[in-house]
Parts: structure tokens; C-alpha cells; sequence
């Protein structure tokens, strides 16, 4: 298996630490997010990048969402204060985006699953400067068209993505044996 692969794990914000991520890395890792698969070429994948103070904007961005999609009665006041703190702890925070194709020319779960891949490239990306991620998709933020602030009516959160430098013990990664989940089929 290719280390990028086996190596590729969820780190928690909790784990990282206070050291900068260099904007060139980043952008490095997002154009390994930009060679993912598309059906139809439509590129579905959208990023913004938070970083620095900019994270301020992103804890009221979620603020504003959170409060979007709940009424009064039904807020939670220990939600946006948990993700203030998550967001605190990331150098970098990557709200992830569908950018659904205008023409809607190929099904809403390619392109999500295309955004998905582009992901997952990023992901497997972080090992090769030593950094670790975490993809969160709560369903406040990952809601309807036009949420986000200053999202166009054909885009949608699909979560947030946390990386950084981090320390963090080695845990388990248990999977179930591959031959429960393969089917051959020779004849």
C-alpha cells in the first residue's frame, strides 16, 4: 500500500499546534485537491481559506449559519463556542464547497462525490509536509444552497476542513478485513 495512503489519518484540532502552515504548502495541497476526478469536467470543488485573524470571520460565519438554520428556541448555546475553540486550535481552516454545475448536466452525488475526492487528495497530501487534517461536515453548516455567507445560490458547505503541524499519539486505526467487503465476480 502507498505510505500517503496508509498514513493517512484524522487528527483533531486539539492535536495541533501553534506553528504557521506556509501559504505556499497550502497552496500546494489544494492544487493536489484540483487534480481530482470530475464527471463532465465540471469541477465542483470550491475552497476558502482561513488562516491567521481570518479565522475570526470563519467563527462568525459559523455563528451567523448556526443561527441561520435554528430557531431561538432551539439553539444550543454550547454549539458555536465549540466550534470557535476547534477553529481557534487549526492554523488552517478550509471551508469545503459544492459549486453545483449551473446546467445541472450529471447528478448531484457526482459532484459531490467528485468534492469528496478532491478531499481526499488533500488529505493524502498532508504527509508529505508532515501535517495532519480533519474533515467535520456538522448539519447546520452542510444545509441548503446559499447558506454560507456570500456563498452563490448554487454552492453548499460541505464541512470544514482542519489541518496543521500537531502531536498527537499514534491510536489505532481499526478496519474490518477487506474480503467482508469485496465481492469477485471471474465467470
Amino acid at each position: 500500500m502507498l505510505p500517503s495512503i496508509q498514513n493517512r489519518r484524522s487528527v483533531f484540532p486539539q492535536f495541533f499546534t501553534e506553528q504557521t502552515v506556509a501559504k505556499d504548502i497550502i497552496q500546494e495541497l489544494l492544487e493536489a485537491a484540483n487534480m481530482a476526478p470530475s464527471h463532465k469536467k465540471t469541477e465542483p470543488w470550491r475552497f476558502w481559506v482561513y488562516t491567521g485573524a481570518g479565522r475570526e470571520k470563519l467563527i462568525q460565519e459559523v455563528q451567523d449559519v448556526y443561527e441561520g438554520a435554528r430557531a431561538p428556541e432551539v439553539r444550543d448555546p454550547k454549539v458555536v463556542p465549540k466550534f470557535a475553540k476547534k477553529i481557534e486550535q487549526a492554523p488552517v481552516v478550509i471551508a469545503v464547497f459544492l459549486h453545483r454545475d449551473p446546467a445541472e448536466g450529471v447528478p448531484e452525488w457526482e459532484e459531490v462525490a467528485a468534492v469528496g475526492c478532491a478531499v481526499e487528495n488533500l488529505w493524502i497530501s498532508l504527509d508529505h509536509y508532515g501535517l495532519g487534517g480533519y474533515w467535520s461536515s456538522p448539519g447546520f453548516l452542510c444545509g441548503g444552497y446559499g447558506q454560507w455567507p456570500d456563498a452563490a445560490m448554487n454552492e453548499r458547505c460541505l464541512g470544514l476542513f482542519y489541518l496543521g503541524h500537531y502531536e498527537m499519539p499514534d491510536l489505532p486505526r481499526p478496519r474490518g478485513p477487506l474480503a467482508e467487503k469485496v465481492t469477485w465476480v471471474e465467470e
